[in-house]
């Protein structure tokens, strides 16, 4: 089967226009931004959220969430979907509740699982603090911080192993780590499509044009089954 991709090259100037368009005809849940950072993306998010959904609550309801580590707590596992997956997609239904607590935020949230339709909305528990992280989630050295201070909770249990049960099963410790879903980087959309595809070069240099670039490329481009747009891209590219 052959996909006919509509292919268009605009600049940063037409990217709100058009963001607004694919919005209107493709819908949110079609439509992404990919980009080659973390921090790039978390600026396209902030932007998004602000200029064209015109949001300006930390999260509300609506918000499309990416989660951004495997969770194997929330979702039962004889369900459909098994886990929440590194990548899937979420939408916030209703927020509970804001907490803070070790020296991370969280809140209560009911959200829906977009890739699986079927299943009921899920109450869980977000990190607040991965949603603008410059990383892909949480570091190794504030996932043990973390860690470190739930298990201080459990300082009256004598042993130490069924002190690291108890954290391993608290709700803190299994928060959801998630990021906006509305741009992400290509690493994070690999195995998705949606129908509007933005993709957002970034600055590049002709040494950093090489078969690892390519290979990104390529990936972005194959995220698209309908329109695709080329941001701020080099002329080079249109020969």
């Amino acid at each position: 089967m052959i996909i006919l991709i509509s292919r268009f090259r605009i600049n940063g100037e037409e990217l709100e226009e058009a963001l607004i368009n694919t919005y209107s005809t493709s819908g949110k849940e079609e439509t992404v931004i990919i980009t080659r950072s973390n921090k790039r993306a978390n600026i396209f998010n902030q932007e998004i959220r602000k200029r064209i959904l015109f949001l300006e609550n930390e999260i509300t309801t609506g918000d499309y969430l990416m989660v951004a580590k495997n969770n194997y707590f929330w979702l039962n596992p004889e369900s459909k979907a098994g886990f929440i997956a590194n990548g899937d997609i979420i939408e916030i239904q209703r927020i509970h509740k804001y907490e803070d607590f070790y020296g991370f935020r969280f809140a209560d949230v009911s959200v829906r699982l977009i890739d699986y339709p079927e299943e009921n909305d899920l109450n869980v528990k977000i990190m607040l603090d991965t949603i603008m992280y410059d990383g892909p989630s949480l570091s190794f050295k504030d996932n043990q911080r973390l860690f470190e201070e739930i298990l201080k909770d459990y300082d009256d249990i004598p042993s130490r192993r069924r002190r690291v049960e108890n954290v391993k099963n608290s709700p803190f410790y299994n928060a959801l780590q998630v990021k906006f879903a509305y741009s992400l980087t290509c690493h994070k959309t690999q195995g998705g499509q949606w129908e509007s595809v933005f993709i957002d070069q970034g600055y590049l240099t002709e040494e950093r044009i090489n078969k690892e670039y390519y290979r990104w490329l390529y990936t972005a481009f194959t995220r698209a089954t309908g329109k695709l747009y080329l941001i701020n891209f080099n002329e080079r590219f249109f020969i």
